[in-house]
C-alpha cells in the first residue's frame, strides 16, 4: 500500500519546528478533545528507547493475535492486529501530530489515521470504522483518534496498528530490540521502514502462534504487559565475568521495576530485593546490583563508607531475576505495589511495619 503524493506539513518544516507543535503532557485517560495552543518543543530522543500507551482504553481487553512476520501472501503483515467489536475508541499511543487521515473507505486499509510522535516513530491505526481526528492536529497519549471497525481488506473487525520510522533511527532500534531475521520493512513515502510494535505495544495477551513467530523471527515480546498483573517470570543473569543475557542487555533505554530474588543455604529461592528506574536506566539500576568489586556493603552496619556507594550487591551466580517493563511515570508506584506484596528481605530491612492503607 503506497500513502501516495500527499503533502505532510511535518514533514516540511525542521526537525525543531516540526516537534514544537508536541505536548509533553501524558494524562491518563482516553479522551475525544484535541489539545490546542503551543506546546514546548521536545526534540526526539531514540537512543532513549520508547515508551507507548494502550492503544484502548484500560477496560477493553487487548489480545494480539497476528504479529509483524505473519506472512499475507507474498509479503508479511509488518503490524500488530488485535480484535475489537466494531466501535472501540482507538487510542494514540502518544503525544503527537496527525499526518494522515482517510475518511473514506477505499484500498486495503480503509479508513485509517497515522500519528508522527516526538521520538520520529510513526503509528499507524488502520481499518476504523470512523476517523476522529483531522490533518495538522496535535493530540495527546490516550487521545481517541478513532473507532475501530471493519473497512478496507478485513475480514473480521479489527485494529491494525502498525510503526514506522525514518531509515536514520534504524540502528538505534537494532540496539535496543535486535534486527528481525527477516530485515527491516520496507520504507513507505512519507511514514518510513516498518518496524515490530511488538517490543514497544502494551497488550493484555498474545495468540499462541504469534509467540511463535515472534520467537522464530527472533522479535521480543512485551512481556511485561502480558497477561495484566500475570505472574512474574525469573531468569537468570549469568555469572560473574560472563556478558549479561539478551534479554538483560535489551533493557537499555527502558523504564520499570525489577525483582531480584536469591537461593539462600537450602537453595530456597527468597525475595530480597525490588527496586525501580523512572529515568529510562532500568538496565544500569539493575546490574549495578552485580557489580560487588565497585561497593562495599556498609549498609549492614547502618553506616556509609567514605567514597563508596553503599548500595545492595549479590552473587549473579546466586540470583534470579524478574523485570516489569512501565512507563517512567507507573514505575514508582509499581515497585511499592511489589514491595508490599512481596515483602522482599533487604527493602525491609531495618523499617517499621506498616499497615494497608484502608483506602
Amino acid at each position: 500500500m503506497s500513502a501516495g503524493k500527499l503533502s505532510f506539513p511535518v514533514v516540511a518544516l525542521g526537525a525543531a519546528s516540526a516537534f514544537a507543535l508536541f505536548s509533553l503532557f501524558r494524562p491518563r485517560g482516553a479522551s475525544a478533545a484535541p489539545m490546542t495552543g503551543p506546546a514546548p518543543v521536545h526534540e526526539p530522543t531514540p537512543s532513549t528507547g520508547f515508551t507507548f500507551g494502550r492503544p484502548v482504553p484500560s477496560n477493553v481487553r487487548a489480545i494480539a493475535t497476528s504479529g509483524w512476520p505473519r506472512p499475507r501472501g507474498d509479503r508479511l503483515h509488518r503490524a500488530l492486529d488485535i480484535p475489537l467489536p466494531t466501535g472501540t475508541p482507538i487510542l494514540a499511543i502518544d503525544d503527537g501530530i496527525v499526518v494522515r487521515v482517510r475518511h473514506t473507505d477505499v484500498n486495503d486499509a480503509g479508513k485509517w489515521v497515522g500519528v508522527r510522535h516526538p521520538s520520529g516513530v510513526v503509528s499507524r491505526y488502520l481499518h476504523l470504522s470512523k476517523a476522529g481526528v483531522e490533518l495538522g492536529q496535535v493530540v495527546r497519549r490516550g487521545d481517541v483518534v478513532g473507532l475501530s471497525g471493519n473497512t478496507g481488506n478485513s475480514r473480521n473487525p479489527h485494529l491494525h496498528l502498525d510503526l514506522r520510522v525514518p531509515a536514520e533511527m534504524l540502528p538505534t532500534i537494532e540496539r535496543l530490540v535486535g534486527k528481525p531475521r527477516s530485515g527491516w520493512g520496507p520504507a513507505m513515502s512519507g511514514f518510513g521502514h516498518s518496524i515490530p510494535g511488538e517490543p514497544w505495544i502494551p497488550v493484555d495477551g498474545y495468540r499462541a502462534d504469534l509467540r511463535r513467530d515472534a520467537t522464530a523471527e527472533g522479535i521480543p515480546l512485551l512481556v511485561a504487559n502480558a497477561p495484566r498483573n500475570g505472574s512474574l517470570e525469573y531468569r537468570p543473569v549469568g555469572k560473574r565475568g560472563e556478558p549479561y543475557p539478551e534479554w538483560l542487555r535489551r533493557l537499555r533505554g527502558s523504564s520499570g521495576v525489577y525483582v531480584i530474588r536469591e537461593r539462600d543455604g537450602d537453595g530456597d529461592p527468597v525475595i530480597v530485593y525490588v527496586g525501580e528506574s523512572h529515568a529510562n536506566r532500568l538496565y544500569e539500576t539493575l546490574t549495578r546490583h552485580f557489580q560487588a568489586w565497585r561497593r562495599w556493603k556498609s549498609f549492614w552496619k547502618n553506616q556509609y563508607s567514605q567514597g563508596h556507594d553503599p548500595g545492595l550487591t549479590y552473587r549473579r551466580d546466586r540470583v534470579e531475576v524478574a523485570v516489569r517493563v512501565t512507563t517512567p511515570s507507573k514505575a514508582i508506584d509499581e515497585e511499592a505495589r511489589l514491595i508490599r506484596r512481596l515483602r522482599p528481605r533487604d527493602n525491609l530491612l531495618g523499617q517499621l511495619e506498616l499497615e494497608e492503607a484502608p483506602f
